[in-house]
C-alpha cells in the first residue's frame, strides 16, 4: 500500500505545481479594483477577451498619468511622443496642485515650443466649507479669461454658469439631470438667451456609464470585471466617421 500512497501524493504535488505555474504564466485579464490610470493609447485592435493586456498595435499615446508620493494625480502628459525612451514632443504638460486638505486647487497647462515650456492656461478652484467646488477661474494666454460658478441642490451639482472674467453677464450655462440612482444622465447646454443648444446624454448599466451621446455621435465604453474603464470607442454620425477612434485605458497593477 505504501508505494500506491506515495504515487498518489506525488501525483497530487505534480497537479498543484502545474496549476500554480499556469496561474503564474497567465496574465490577469482585469486590473485591480480602483486601479490608478497609467495611460490612454489609440489602439488599432482592441482585445476584448483580455482587457488588461497591453495594446500590441499602438497608433499613439493620447495621455500619460503621473502621481505623487501620496497617490494624487500630479501630472498629465497630452499626446507625448518618445524616441528611444526620450520625450521629444507633446501637446500639453498639465501640472496638478493641492492644498493642505488634498483638494485640487490649481491646474497649470504647459506647452512645449522650441525646447521651452510656457503656460497657456491656468485653472484655479475654490471650495465651500463643506468641500464642494463652487468656483473655477480659467486664465488663457491668448483669449478672454472665464470663470464658472457651480451650484448645488440636495448635495448634487445641478447647474454650472459660465462668465467672461471682465463681465457679470452669463455666456452660457449647463443644467445637470440625474436618475433615481443618482447617476448623471443628461447635461443640457443653454446660451445666455435660454436657448437650448444641445444635450449630452449618458446611459448606465449596473451603475457604470456605458454610452455617452453627444451632438455628433456617441462614445461606447467597456469595463473590466473590477469596473475599471478599459475601452472607449467613438461612433460619429455620417460625415464625421473618419474621426472615429479606439482608445485603450491602461492601469498600474
Amino acid at each position: 500500500m505504501k508505494p500506491k500512497r506515495i504515487s498518489l501524493v506525488l501525483l497530487g504535488l505534480i497537479i498543484i505545481i502545474s496549476t500554480a505555474c499556469q496561474k503564474d504564466d497567465t496574465p490577469a485579464c482585469s486590473y485591480p479594483k480602483n486601479a490608478k490610470l497609467k495611460r490612454i493609447v489609440s489602439c488599432l485592435d482592441l482585445d476584448f477577451t483580455c482587457p488588461a493586456m497591453e495594446c500590441q498595435n499602438i497608433l499613439g499615446i493620447e495621455e500619460e498619468y503621473k502621481y505623487d508620493s501620496k497617490g494624487r494625480l500630479e501630472r498629465v502628459l497630452i499626446r507625448p511622443r518618445y524616441e528611444d525612451g526620450i520625450l521629444t514632443s507633446l501637446f500639453s504638460n498639465n501640472l496638478y496642485k493641492y492644498n493642505s486638505k488634498d483638494q485640487l486647487v490649481k491646474i497649470e497647462y504647459y506647452s512645449l515650443f522650441e525646447d521651452e515650456y510656457y503656460i497657456y492656461q491656468t485653472d484655479t478652484y475654490t471650495y465651500s466649507d463643506d468641500g464642494k467646488k463652487i468656483k473655477e477661474n480659467i486664465e488663457y494666454l491668448n483669449s478672454d479669461n472665464q470663470y464658472k460658478l457651480y451650484k448645488y441642490s440636495d448635495n448634487r451639482l445641478t447647474r454650472i454658469d459660465i462668465y467672461k472674467s471682465d463681465s457679470d453677464e452669463i455666456e452660457y450655462y449647463i443644467l445637470l439631470e440625474y436618475d433615481d440612482s443618482e447617476n448623471l444622465v443628461k447635461e443640457k447646454f443653454y446660451n445666455k438667451d435660454d436657448v437650448n443648444w444641445f444635450d449630452i446624454k449618458h446611459e448606465f448599466e449596473n451603475g457604470l456609464n456605458v454610452v455617452t451621446h453627444h451632438a455628433t455621435g456617441k462614445f461606447i465604453k467597456t469595463y473590466d470585471e473590477n469596473e475599471n474603464l478599459v475601452f472607449v470607442e467613438s461612433d460619429y454620425f455620417s460625415g464625421s466617421s473618419k474621426g472615429n477612434f479606439r482608445h485603450k485605458y491602461e492601469y498600474f497593477n
